[in-house]
């Protein structure tokens, strides 16, 4: 499927299941979370967002976004709904090692990673919020554009660590 396909995509989700993952991830009922209806693409408006229900209970995310979270969308001009859950299960194990980093706990944040999204085990498993859910206003990115960002060059210490870390992963997985 393109990039430009998500207005293709069409929901599986059941009542039940936006009944409980309203419950499990407490998403406020002021933020009117409903099913699409049975030809609602997953596709954004001013007034209401898409919720891909797999980067809640497969990746860690959360409602309220961290700020963190919040400031990478903004820096990179992507929309909330246009984020793959392995980009968001990998930005949340980053953040999420940066903290217990700092808090100096040793325990790892995951211990498997996921690798396995196709279409059908994502894509499709959408519901629809209002976008105050989201409380800063976040650009749509332009799919087809390229993010051009440069990246520094490594000194020679850093390249040694960086292949040490390269030999050595964290293995990761979705939270309890």
């Amino acid at each position: 499927m393109s990039r430009k396909g998500r207005s293709l995509i069409r929901f599986i989700l059941t009542k039940e299941d936006l009944e409980s993952f309203v419950a499990t991830y407490k998403i406020p009922s002021e933020f009117a979370p409903s099913l699409p209806g049975p030809n609602d693409p997953a596709v954004c408006s001013p007034e209401r967002i898409v919720v891909y229900t797999l980067s809640f209970s497969l990746c860690g995310v959360r409602y309220r976004l961290s700020p963190f979270k919040m400031t990478l969308l903004k820096h990179y001009g992507i929309h909330f709904s246009q984020f793959h859950p392995l980009a968001f299960m990998r930005i949340t194990h980053f953040e999420l090692s940066c903290v217990t980093f700092a808090d100096s706990v040793s325990l790892p944040c995951y211990s498997f990673m996921s690798t396995s999204t196709s279409s059908k085990e994502w894509k499709n498993r959408f519901i629809f919020v209002l976008s105050s859910m989201i409380p800063e206003s976040l650009p749509s990115r332009d799919p087809m554009a390229v993010i051009d960002e440069g990246v520094p060059a490594l000194s020679a210490a850093e390249t040694i660590l960086w292949k040490n870390m390269y030999k050595h992963p964290i293995r990761a997985f979705n939270f309890p």
